[in-house]
């Protein structure tokens, strides 16, 4: 009976055994699983970053080729402009000619001085040779200071800027032939300064008309 006995208990221990051991070999299999599991995942999220990563080196890259074509351009129409009186600069992504009111009309007045013809002769011949096709935006500025002296002619600062930029309109359209379908007006009256308005240098360079050209690039 004592050996039954032994027997039975060695038996049913090592059925626990094998039991236990079992168990343990599907938990580690069941994490053997999980893992790669998770593995995957992981993979899958360095690759999904990897690929937005890529994608923002690319953006950033046509950002630089963008800037820089823009710099060359802005730079070679200045250099094609020496002697205007004009200046270029990059304006949210655009070319843009400035010409300051001194160049163009007498103070507080919109029609263009004789003297300005040449100024604004030149800036249209670039344009209908290095920008044939582009549309043009033409924009009156003003400084802060508020009309005084031609009140019932100009009732605010918005009056005389659009009018200034009819006027230079007319002349590219009837003097350089421009095409009329493509050009158009704005007037931000003393909204859009690039100086302070403070002294009477940031007024002087607030009170100007800018050529804007709209490429589709």
């Amino acid at each position: 009976m004592r050996f039954k006995s032994g027997f039975i208990r060695c038996l049913f221990l090592s059925l626990m055994v094998l039991f236990v051991g079992c168990a343990e070999l599907k938990s580690l299999r069941e994490e053997k699983i999980a893992t790669t599991q998770r593995m995957e995942e992981l993979q899958r999220e360095r690759d999904d970053l990897d690929s937005k990563y890529n994608l923002s080196e690319q953006e950033k890259a046509k950002l630089v080729e963008e800037r820089d074509r823009l710099e060359n351009a802005r730079r070679s129409m200045e250099e094609k402009l020496k002697g205007s009186g004009a200046s270029v600069r990059i304006k949210e992504g655009m070319i843009s000619v400035m010409l300051p009111s001194s160049i163009l009309f007498n103070s507080g007045q919109t029609k263009l001085k004789k003297t300005a013809e040449d100024s604004l002769t030149k800036v249209c011949n670039v344009l209908k040779k290095d920008f044939p096709n582009e549309s043009i935006r033409i924009e009156g500025h003003t400084d802060s200071d508020p009309i005084k002296r031609t009140k019932k002619l100009y009732v605010s600062n918005w009056e005389l800027s659009a009018l200034r930029a009819a006027n230079v309109l007319h002349f590219l359209e009837d003097k350089c032939h421009l095409d009329p379908k493509k050009l158009y007006i704005a007037g931000f009256g003393e909204y859009q300064p690039v100086a302070s308005n403070k002294d009477k240098s940031g007024k002087t360079k607030n009170r100007r008309v800018e050529i804007v050209i709209l490429t589709d690039r």
